[in-house]
């Protein structure tokens, strides 16, 4: 499993995601250490679902999240083709 990440915003080096507090099903908040010993940046991100790129096959319908393009268009077509079969 990769592990999402991103560089230190004051000196660029790597961090380590030293704790995480779920917000909602839908965003966490992940405090974050620059490795750098010299730096020794401490700072908080958020990770949240933004859309849909591909739909689910066990929708949760109190989920709403917004469906990209792509995926809307790939929804829609696969409904007409499921209409054109029956």
């Amino acid at each position: 499993m990769r592990v999402i990440s991103l560089p230190c915003p004051h000196c660029q080096s790597p961090v380590r995601a030293a704790k995480s507090r779920t917000m909602s099903s839908m965003m966490k908040e992940i405090t974050y250490q620059c490795q750098n010993v010299e730096c020794g940046h401490t700072f908080v991100a958020t990770l949240e679902v933004s859309r849909t790129v591909s739909m689910s096959a066990m929708p949760n319908p109190e989920v709403r999240i917004p469906i990209s393009a792509r995926a809307f268009l790939a929804a829609k077509s696969q409904m007409t083709l499921d209409l054109a079969t029956v």
